[in-house]
Order: C-alpha cells, then structure tokens, then sequence
C-alpha cells in the first residue's frame, strides 16, 4: 500500500471533517506515526474490527466504520434482499466515540435502503444478540472494543442468528468493504427509516432472563438463600450498570453492594488500569466495599428492607457486558476465581438444577472451546452430559446451538475460559447478565447448604482430579517489528514440521492440527479428520491428562500458550503446569 498517497487522498478529500483533517495536518512531519496509521487497513476478521482511536485507515474512526458498514450492507443485500425489509439492529457501549460510529453505520446503511433499528442508549453486547433474533433483523452491529484500554473501540458483526458472523462470511464482508471507495464522503440521502430502540426492547430482555434463571434455580434455590447472599457489583464503568442489579433484585437478591464510582458509564474508566474482570487488578474497589460492608453493613442497593447481609461474593463485567468475573469470600480475604473455575461451578449448578427437575441429561450437552478445562467433561460426563469441543471464540459456540436444536439436543451450557459464558438459547453470544444471576444463585445454593462456592469447587476436585490453566502470550523471534503475526506464523510452522515426542517428562499421545484438519494419535499412527472450521491451531495431548494448545495472536507477532496440567493435588497440578509451560517455551524460537 501507497501509505503517502492514501494520507494525501484522506487529507485532501473535501469529506474530511475539520478535526480530522486538523489532526493529519498535525502528522504530516512524522512519516513513521503517517506509514503506521495508513500503512495497511484495520483488519477486519471473525471477530470484527479492533484498534486504536484516531485519523487513518489503520484505526477507529467514522470513515473506517462507514467502509466496514458499506460492506456490511453489500453482503446483507446479496445475500437476501429481504434486508431491506428486516433492516439491522445497532447496538454500543460506553467508550470513546462509541454513538457517534454507531450513527455512522446507521446512515450508511439507511443509504443503501436498509432500515435500522439504533438503540437509544449504551447496551449490553448480548442485548445485542437478542434484539437480532427478537426483531427478526437480517443482522446486527456493536460498536465495542471489549475490555480493551480506553484508546480502543471497535465493530462486530452478526448474522441473523444472533450470532457474530462465522470466518467465511467475515471475509466477504471484508473483502466487499476493500471495494467501497467513496466512504470519505458523507453518506448519500436514507432511503430507509432509522428507529430507536427504546426501553421496550429492555424489558423484554429482563423478563426472558429472569424467567430462565427462575425455571434453572426456582425448585433448588429458595428465597431465604437469595435474601441471604450479599453480593457487590461493579459494571466497570460500562453497560451492564443497569440490567445486571435490575436482573438481581427481580430474582431476589435484595442485599446487591454497587461499586458506586465504577457504576457511571465512561469510556476512559478512570478508576481501573484495565477494565478487564479477568484481572484481578479489577476487583480493588470491589473488593474494598466489600471489607467496608462486612464491618458496617449498611450500604446496601435497596435502601428499603435492606438488611445488610454481609458480602460472599463479587461480580464484575467488562465495559460491552458478555464477560463476568467473580472473587469468593476466602477466610478474612477475597479469591478471584479463574474463568475455568466459574464455568466449572456453572456446569455444577446447571447439572443439579437439571436432575432436580427431571431433565434427562443423556440428551444435553456442553459446548466448550478448545482450550477451555478438561475439568468441565469430566463432570459433565460423569452425568451422561455430551461435551462438544469449539474452536476458541464465542461466535463458534452461537453456530452449534443452531445445529443441536436441528438434532433435538438441549444446550445446557455455553463457555469459554475467558470469562464468557450462555445458558439459555434466546442470546447467541456470551452474555454476562445472564451468567452473572447463575452465579449468584449457585452461591445461593450453597449458602442454603451452609457452604461456599470454594468448598463446593473443593469437593468437585476431590472427585474428577485438579484442574490447573495457564496462559501466556509468548514474543517469538524472528517477528516482523512492523507488527502482524511475522514470527509466530514460522514458530507454527516449525513446530508442525517436527512435534516433540514428550514435553516434559509427559509422553506425546496425540497432536491436533487444525489448520490441516487432521489428529494424529501417535505410537497407533492413525489419522482422525477434526470436523471445525481450519485455524492455524497446534494442541498436543498428554499423558496425565494436560495439553498444550499454540495459536498466534491475530494482532501482534506473539504465540498464545495455553498449558493445561491434571494433578491428584493442586501442588501437584500446579507443578506439572510449570514443568509443561517451561518445557514447551524451551521448544519455541522465544524472543530475547
């Protein structure tokens, strides 16, 4: 790419608004910041759209969201011209600039004659992926760049399933958003009406939620257990502020404790480094008004009849609200759990809820990625429960639940290790609402016993072994200081060219390559077709039960490493997960 003379066509486009163009004029001695910002295109892959605020092709502006939605729109409309009956639902979150790109795909949409209908305030991302399926839209758009920094936004597509669009139609999209030329200009007169989606649509929402969680936890989980849970939340600044206490408090769990200056919607998140609840780093404030609630008890969310329960518990979801993360009262101090152990005390929960009503579990299932704990199928089989495998990504997971409901399989339980998790089928994403009130009432649950979550987790592991997960992002050498997956691409290759017989002192039993689409079960030498989508993906299993799965960063020249270890103990699981990521570093060309 001409990177100059992209700059000079965007400088010098008269659609170009003054601040934009004021901000280029600021650039136009620093070629290295100008080949940066137009020397290539924000990708635009299965996960959509991610980068940093600014003027260029290579970040998140308007122009390059009104490019993504021209595409967008050329695939929707050849795809089925029904679009422009059924139009496309946009949703965004709390961040910088979030509105004002969400109004940009608004408009250009409607000029293409497709309707939108636009939310009129920050929403969920899985709210999202309800209004999709609850409007009957051709398709959807989230404006959200996850728990990234505050420099961040982004775009994600979704099909009419509610559903993030699957790598094959991403890359349509993609490649029809390289053919729009005239996304500089303003977008031409709406042929199609722009609608706002309003509070309507919201209660809608609570109510399918509450009366999912009310025929999961109803029979198992009473209301003095509810009352008696004293939970602290904290949206993290971002769009689960609302719904998730609302959710809360319908359920009846009156003692919610809000993280009053985390609960303003800002894109800057001014309290956290990160707004991330997989950090534990997140958790600081929630876990200070849950010291100050244990000694005062008195500042609970609902002033009338608020009791003051102290806390057992604390939720915190990311700024688009489909992640949830969770620390657990440990003696005087608080334990974040990892996104393994949440799903693990989910699939618990969701497993008695069902034996408790009847349910035959021969005829449910799991859904998992790949590198999500072998702790979930081993508890989930022990119940007759079928575990099916996913590539990693959640959008992966929205896909199958279409297929089971074709075979007459029930979807129990949706996850990943990365803090998403679905239960229910009226959402295709990870929904954090929903995950959060499951959460709160399997802590019920055992409050009503008289224990905790972590004694429960205790007992599951004296069952089915310890589970130990780990992952590392690993600068390979060789990589490309431009940026893009450079070195990683050949430490894959390489590593696919000679697999190790042992990594450790733990034999290698079978590789699973999913770029090439085959397993190979060693020492017997036969090969097994995998039946997912291609992903330039190596795991290797291991005797003792751990695994080793390597796939490059989709955005910097890094390996993601996720070491999985099994142990009779958790000194034991943990040791060997040390022993596995030292060994398997020492097979890859790491970076000095």
């Amino acid at each position: 790419m001409d990177y100059g003379a992209v700059f000079s066509r965007w400088l010098d486009s008269p659609g170009l608004d003054d601040l934009a163009r004021k901000e280029l004029m600021g650039l136009s001695s620093d070629l290295r910041e100008i080949e940066d910002r137009f020397g290539r295109d924000l990708a635009f892959g299965t996960g959509g759209m991610r980068g940093k605020l600014g003027v260029g092709t290579n970040r998140m502006n308007r122009y390059v969201v009104r490019r993504a939605t021209e595409g967008f729109a050329s695939f929707l409309l050849q795809g089925d011209e029904r679009a422009r009956e059924s139009g496309v639902v946009i949703a965004y979150d709390s961040r910088r600039g979030s509105r004002e790109f969400a109004e940009a795909a608004a408009l250009t949409l409607a000029s293409r004659g497709i309707p939108v209908h636009l939310f009129d305030e920050i929403a969920p991302t899985p709210v999202l992926s309800f209004a999709v399926r609850e409007l009957g839209a051709a398709g959807g758009i989230v404006i959200t760049a996850s728990h990234n920094p505050p420099e961040y936004n982004g775009y994600k597509a979704y099909g009419p399933n509610g559903g993030q669009l699957l790598p094959e139609p991403a890359a349509e999209v993609a490649a029809r958003a390289e053919e729009a030329l005239d996304y500089l200009d303003a977008p031409g007169e709406p042929k199609a009406q722009i609608s706002q989606v309003g509070s309507a649509l919201f209660d809608n929402y609570v109510g399918r939620v509450v009366d999912l969680i009310e025929e999961i936890a109803g029979g198992i989980v009473p209301t003095e257990a509810r009352a008696g849970m004293g939970i602290v939340y904290t949206p993290l600044h971002g769009t689960g502020y609302r719904l998730a206490p609302r959710v809360l408090e319908s359920l009846g769990f009156s003692n919610v404790y809000m993280v009053t200056e985390q609960s303003v919607p800002n894109g800057d998140f001014p309290t956290v480094k990160l707004p991330n609840p997989e950090d534990p780093a997140a958790f600081a404030m929630a876990i200070s008004l849950a010291n100050e609630a244990r000694t005062t008890r008195t500042r609970g969310m609902n002033t009338e009849g608020a009791s003051g329960v102290a806390p057992e518990i604390l939720l915190g979801t990311d700024p688009d609200c489909d992640r949830v993360g969770v620390a657990v009262r440990d003696g005087d101090g608080w334990r974040v759990l990892t996104g393994n152990q949440v799903g693990v005390i989910l699939c618990d929960f969701l497993i008695d809820s069902a034996e408790q009503r009847g349910v035959d579990l021969r005829e449910c299932a799991v859904v998992k990625t790949i590198v999500t704990t072998e702790m979930v199928r081993a508890l989930a089989s022990a119940h007759g429960v079928e575990t099916i495998d996913t590539l990693t990504g959640f959008k992966y997971i929205g896909a199958l639940m279409g297929e089971l409901e074709q075979t007459g399989t029930s979807f129990l339980l949706g996850l990943e290790e990365s803090c998403g998790y679905l239960a229910g089928t009226f959402v295709r994403d990870k929904d954090a609402i929903i995950a959060s009130a499951l959460v709160a009432c399997a802590a019920a649950r055992q409050h009503a016993r008289g224990r905790t979550l972590l004694q429960r987790l205790e007992e599951l592991y004296g069952q089915y072994g310890y589970y130990v997960e780990r992952l590392h992002t690993v600068a390979v050498a060789g990589a490309s200081p431009a940026g893009g997956p450079g070195g990683a691409d050949d430490a894959m290759d390489s590593l696919r060219r000679d697999v190790p017989d042992s990594v450790g002192d733990f034999l290698v039993t079978e590789v699973h390559d999913y770029l090439t689409g085959w397993t190979k079960k060693r020492g017997a030498g036969v090969m097994v077709p995998i039946s997912l989508p291609r992903e330039n993906c190596i795991q290797l299993v291991l005797t003792g039960g751990g695994k080793i799965t390597l796939r490059p960063s989709g955005t910097e020249p890094k390996l993601k490493l996720y070491v999985a270890a099994m142990g009779r103990s958790a000194q034991e699981a943990e040791e060997r997960a040390g022993v596995l990521e030292a060994s398997t570093r020492r097979l890859l060309p790491v970076a000095p």
